[in-house]
């Protein structure tokens, strides 16, 4: 009696069933056509031995940003400096609505006033008032006046020398509140603190802000136009990863929407405390905005060095220092990668672009020993690129939306876990028209 098939044997029965139709499909149209003979680019699979990272999730920050708040409620009367735009040093940004401000110093003024005034004729008054104690003395050592009378004079001198000091405070309170409002009237004109990039604005004009809410938002720029301090790159690391890294750590970081290439940074900085909702500390790692290329018509390309070219290059400095920053450069906010080394790794990669999809299943073209392409199914593992830096060579872990869209460029690579072996060639590109039998004109 015949024995029947676990769902697992049913299950690859009918995936071979699946690949075998494939294949027979790609076969018997080939055996129609006729082979023709092809030209191809090749490449040959091979185990890469490189340092494996983990590549955790950044954000491009600047090292040197501020965010300006208010230190006085009012309605913004009006805005100075646009979203993005490169401020100076004590450039206005806004302007909030000092009116009351103003009353109010114009109230702490008079109010001062009065309090000198009314301290002069104390002061008068206390003088008369000592005065008439020294002769009510004077008249007691004679025997002239009762011990009462000479009571009241000392009496009276002491009470107007209390009023005195009393109008005195008064007056130097009411210095004291103008000091502060006049103080707060120059916090009414927000300024930039140095030279930077308004990289935001909360508010617009007409809004009512309250003491210390938030109004714009600063990252410093250097002359040449790069961040003071360099951009950083911020990641959030999961706990498993705190024995792995430390400060001065060499690792990889990556801003796919400047570069598709990972550069070699360092981490500044490791908070080893861990968010106990997320389970995740944070890390930092320096990154330098690359320097801007020249020209090839610019002065500096063309090596003269004349005193005119001198003078052009400086007049072409102050207008360099004026104009509109590059679009290439790093911006705060922008998403980045931090990649940690986590140990060596050997895995066999090939080139996105050697892979053929064929509805739900990944294949490629293997070209045989005799130079004849063969249709071979292949199981993908992850996607990663690969860099060579500073003599030694990494694999990155990568977005697997990059395959679709065609960023990943050349460094781009599949991992096999099936379906090849090292030391095979294989078409990598080619056109689409390519199929099994075709011969590769030129052995590789």
């Amino acid at each position: 009696m015949p024995q029947l098939k676990t769902a697992p044997a049913l299950l690859l029965t009918a995936q071979l069933l699946t690949a075998g139709l494939l294949l027979s499909a790609c076969g018997g149209g080939d055996k129609q056509a006729e082979a023709k003979s092809v030209q191809a680019p090749t490449v040959r699979a091979a185990l890469y031995d490189a340092r494996e990272c983990r590549s955790l999730p950044a954000e491009v920050r600047s090292q040197n940003s501020v965010v300006l708040a208010s230190k006085i409620s009012g309605t913004v009367v009006e805005v100075m400096a646009a979203e993005g735009a490169v401020v100076e040093k004590g450039q206005p940004i806004l302007r909030i609505d000092d009116s009351e401000l103003r009353q109010r110093m114009q109230g702490i003024q008079s109010t001062a006033q009065q309090a000198g005034l009314e301290r002069q004729a104390l002061s008068a008054r206390s003088a008369l008032a000592k005065v008439n104690l020294e002769r009510m003395q004077k008249l007691y050592a004679q025997q002239a006046i009762s011990q009462d009378e000479l009571d009241r004079a000392r009496t009276e001198f002491q009470a107007l020398k209390k009023q005195e000091q009393a109008m005195a405070a008064s007056a130097a309170s009411a210095g004291h509140m103008g000091a502060e409002a006049r103080t707060l009237m120059g916090y009414s004109l927000v300024v930039a603190p140095f030279r930077g990039v308004l990289s935001r604005r909360y508010v617009d004009q007409g809004a009512f802000v309250n003491a210390g809410a938030p109004l714009a938002a600063v990252d410093e720029l250097a002359p040449g136009g790069d961040a003071q301090g360099g951009y950083e790159l911020e990641a959030q690391a999961d706990e498993s990863m705190l024995p792995l890294v430390s400060v001065g750590m060499q690792v990889l970081g990556l801003v796919p929407s400047l570069s598709p290439m990972p550069f070699i940074t360092r981490l500044t900085t490791v908070v080893g405390r861990v968010d106990p909702a997320t389970r995740t500390f944070k890390v930092r790692a320096d990154y330098k905005a690359p320097a801007p290329v020249p020209q090839a018509n610019s002065p500096a390309s063309t090596g003269q060095a004349n005193a005119t070219q001198a003078s052009a290059q400086a007049n072409a400095t102050q207008a360099a220092t004026l104009a509109p920053l590059p679009n290439n450069r790093p911006r705060a906010g922008m998403f980045g990668k931090v990649c940690v080394p986590v140990g060596r790794a050997k895995k066999l990669l090939i080139p996105a672009s050697a892979v053929r999809q064929r509805g739900e299943l990944t294949t490629a073209l293997v070209v045989d020993d005799t130079g004849v392409l063969r249709l071979r199914l292949l199981k993908i593992g992850g996607v990663y690129l690969k860099a060579e830096l500073d003599g030694q060579s990494y694999i990155v872990q990568a977005q697997t939306e990059a395959l679709s869209d065609g960023s990943g460029g050349p460094a781009m690579m599949l991992e096999v876990l099936s379906g090849l072996t090292p030391g095979e060639v294989l078409v990598n590109g080619g056109p689409e028209s390519l199929r099994e039998g075709d011969r590769i004109a030129q052995k590789p």
